[in-house]
This record gives structure tokens, C-alpha cells and sequence, in this order.
């Protein structure tokens, strides 16, 4: 959780809360961004195959990359692509296409769609840095639409990324609609699965005015 210039770690309660009194500041190195300025931050759980966890950021039209998180603080942070990302959202960064290294599906207003990123295999293990900078460098050297027009901002308050709910082993989508239901969205490996979207939530204004879900 971002407060102020300040990160932190909230654990599990175990009964579905967090513990407030056992947060853990998250303490970054030189020359990474202030959490003030961060636009959207995810974890991707060990995207570098170190062992340990790390983060993609947003910072308005900027792509970052924290690694290296130890249970106290961030190790690198590195700034991936400098401009693109105003009009787009982090839904994903996890392994969607089943190939053990990690991708990244985000969402483009401008077109109302999901795009998949597809990393590349970095030598030493994990996911090589430069492919999910951008499509160009990418596995298949671009963007694939990953679920089509209907995504936009206005339509779909928030998109999340969650792992495998169904059991396919796909990671799955979670969105609030405009109208304040909460939708389930099945993941596939190239696409969202065709025809999904089935209504976990009835429409309610309470889900309308959510700062984020998480």
C-alpha cells in the first residue's frame, strides 16, 4: 500500500483482513521513483527467477520495474520504456501463456482492449528484462489483442489479474462494470476465454466509487 512518499507491507489477519499493527515498510534504493508519483505498482511474484518477489510500476506515461524485494527492501529499480503507458493499465504480470516466463496483459483505452506481452526466457532464468519493455522486443516481436473491444476505462472500472481460480491453471481477470457488478473473467493462453464473464456480484453502487480492488 502506497501512503505518501512511503510503501508498505500489510500481512494476512488469516480471517480474510490485514494486521495494521505488523505492516513492514518497503524501503526502495538510490535513484528509484517516490512512491508519491506512482500511477499503478503489481507484484509479479519472482519474475527474475531469483527467489525473490518483484514489481512492475506505472508512473503516468512511464513502465518500471522493482526487483528484488527481500522482505525489506527493493534491490533495482529500472525504468523499462519511457512513454506509452498514460492511456494503459496493468491488469497481469504472471505467466499467462504456460511457458514458465512471465507475460504482461494490460489494457489500452484508447482501442477498449486487453493486450498480452509475451516475455522471453532471459538466460540465467526468469523473464529477460528488455522483452516485456516493449512489443517490438517482445516473444513474437508484438502486442496480441487478448480479449477485444468493451475494456475501456469507462465501461470496466477496474481490471485485476489474479492466479488460476478455475483450475485450468491460467492465471484469471476479475472486473468491477460500470454499473457496479463484479464480474469473473476465465483467462486462456492467448485469449480471455470466449463467452465468460459470469456476474459474481449484482450491479450495486458500493463497487462504483472503489478507489482500487486488490
Amino acid at each position: 500500500m502506497r501512503l505518501g512518499q512511503r510503501l508498505w507491507v500489510y500481512p494476512g489477519d488469516g480471517y480474510g483482513a490485514v494486521n495494521f499493527d505488523k505492516r513492514v515498510e518497503i524501503l526502495l534504493p538510490d535513484g528509484a521513483p517516490s512512491p508519491s508519483v506512482l500511477t499503478q505498482i503489481m507484484s509479479a511474484g519472482d519474475a527474475t527467477g531469483d527467489g525473490r518477489t518483484d514489481f512492475f510500476a506505472t508512473i503516468g506515461d512511464e513502465l518500471w520495474v522493482l526487483t528484488g524485494y527481500n522482505g525489506a527492501t527493493i534491490d533495482q529499480a529500472t525504468q523499462l520504456w519511457p512513454s506509452g503507458w498514460k492511456g494503459r493499465d496493468l491488469v497481469t504480470v504472471q505467466d499467462v501463456s504456460g511457458d514458465g516466463v512471465t507475460d504482461i496483459v494490460f489494457r489500452e483505452d484508447a482501442t477498449a482492449k486487453l493486450r498480452l506481452r509475451k516475455g522471453i526466457a532471459a538466460t540465467g532464468g526468469g523473464v529477460d528484462m528488455n522483452s516485456l519493455a516493449s512489443g517490438g522486443g517482445s516473444s513474437g516481436g508484438t502486442d496480441t489483442e487478448y480479449a477485444p473491444a468493451g475494456w475501456d476505462r469507462a465501461s470496466m472500472l477496474h481490471v485485476l489479474g489474479t492466479p488460476d481460480v478455475n483450475g485450468d491453471s491460467v492465471p484469471d481477470l476479475w472486473a468491477i462494470r460500470a454499473d457496479g457488478s463484479v464480474r469473473f473473467y476465465a483467462g486462456g493462453k492467448a485469449t480471455v476465454v470466449p463467452g465468460s464473464g459470469r456476474e459474481i456480484l449484482p450491479a450495486r453502487d458500493y463497487w462504483k466509487n472503489r478507489i482500487a480492488v486488490g
